[in-house]
């Protein structure tokens, strides 16, 4: 991050607030993957009680599709699951090191802002 300084504040201000929403942006997709994830994990453990000869169906946008074979349907959920894992993983780590960035810009951001109100509050007096 470049250094703050009062010409530039505003700039380094309209960042801060990017980055935040940004943050919050990741942090509602990593909730709705954690909801999806723990559908697929349900989904998988009810498909392990059922029997090989028990009629399944998986939905494909607004229809149902018949499936021939149970266990490519399980090797499928899996291998989606294992996606969907790594993507989590991925967004939660790109949470974490924008969270740093974050408290560093806001470490920075605080005096020089603090600075200016007290520049405004004594040019007001």
């Amino acid at each position: 991050m470049s250094e703050i300084k009062p010409e530039n504040v505003q700039e380094q201000v309209n960042m801060f607030r990017q980055m935040q929403q940004q943050i919050q942006n990741l942090s509602q997709q990593v909730s709705q993957m954690d909801m999806t994830l723990g559908e697929t994990e349900r989904t998988l453990e009810e498909i392990k009680n059922v029997g090989k000869n028990t009629t399944l169906y998986r939905a494909i946008g607004s229809v149902m599709k018949k499936i021939d074979d149970n266990s490519t349907l399980v090797n499928d959920l899996s291998d989606e699951k294992e996606r969907m894992e790594i993507r989590n993983n991925s967004l939660k780590n790109q949470i974490e090191k924008m969270n740093v960035e974050l408290a560093e810009m806001q470490t920075k951001l605080e005096p020089v802002l603090q600075n200016i109100q007290e520049n405004n509050d004594k040019t007001s007096k």
